[in-house]
């Protein structure tokens, strides 16, 4: 991909924190190998990819080997293939050298209030919707509102490893119950996932409360793309002001055949920003010094 020298100034060293790829049950466009082959081409500092159904780490640590000189991080969503809010499934990804986890996403009682519960055609085509046990939605929270000791368990085994936590597509009061418990015991690596897209799009008033307890809002260019949300840059640019550039980090969610290249989602973004006022510098903390933080990368001069 040809970028112009400004461009490729602009997003040298950067970091996007949320890509997809093959290997996934959805159609990707590209694979993980081919996704940092032209991420590094382009100059960027790093990657994580995400795969929505199975822990990845394992394998990235074979793209490594493929795709030297980019820093590539392996994830685990907690989602049902992996037993849903299972310690056990965290701990073997940890021994995997797993970095980010996220909690239910497309099995997440909030998610399926909104989308319903997903299927795929090669369900269909084999009759496994007619006759496999149908999956409960994952909630955090129990009958009296208290987190889950799986949940619990897992908040300490993402301090324990230094890990980021992003909060998936939980409800509001789920998130805020991670951030308590997260505060409780000092962990501070929860990142709040794709903050305005449609199952998470917090209010202000919301946003503050979870930066009182210690947060960081992860903004991605997804809802903003004309086949997607189609949700108001204006509006994303105010949010991030409202939280300040210093707690927000910018990153893609692609990885769609029917939205833009990653990297050319992620030129967008930035620009999109540019756009609205922010500065090289607050580029620089959103796109770079924030996720290498996160990530426990050094700091660059």
């Amino acid at each position: 991909m040809e970028l112009s020298r400004a461009d490729r100034d602009m997003m040298h060293g950067v970091i996007d924190m949320h890509l997809h790829a093959h290997p996934c049950l959805l159609e990707r466009p590209f694979d993980e190998i081919e996704c940092a082959e032209q991420a590094r081409a382009a100059g960027y500092r790093g990657l994580v990819l995400k795969s929505i159904y199975v822990p990845n780490a394992d394998r990235v640590e074979l793209v490594r080997k493929v795709v030297p000189g980019i820093d590539l991080f392996g994830s685990i969503v907690l989602n049902h293939p992996v037993g849903g809010l299972n310690p056990e499934a965290l701990s073997a990804a940890i021994g995997f050298g797993v970095k980010v986890v996220w909690l239910p996403t497309v099995h997440a009682a909030h998610h399926q209030r909104h989308f319903g519960m997903p299927t795929y055609p090669w369900q269909t085509a084999l009759g496994l919707e007619r006759t496999r046990t149908k999956a409960e939605p994952l909630s955090l929270l129990d009958a009296e509102g208290e987190l889950k000791p799986e949940v619990v368990e897992i908040i300490a085994l993402c301090k324990q490893a230094d890990l980021v936590l992003g909060t998936g597509h939980v409800s509001l009061d789920e998130v805020m119950a991670v951030l308590r418990e997260s505060r409780r015991i000092g962990y501070e690596r929860v990142v709040i996932t794709h903050v305005g897209w449609h199952a998470t799009d917090w209010p202000v008033e919301a946003m503050t409360a979870m930066l009182a307890l210690g947060c960081t809002f992860e903004f991605t260019v997804n809802p903003l793309m004309p086949n997607r949300q189609q949700a108001s840059p204006k509006d994303f640019a105010n949010r991030i002001r409202a939280v300040g550039v210093e707690n927000c980090v910018a990153s893609t969610d692609l990885g769609q055949h029917d939205n833009a290249h990653p990297i050319e989602g992620f030129r967008m973004w930035l620009r999109i920003l540019v756009a609205h006022g922010f500065s090289a510098a607050d580029i620089d903390v959103m796109a770079r010094r924030n996720p290498a933080r996160l990530l426990g990368l050094p700091a660059l001069a």
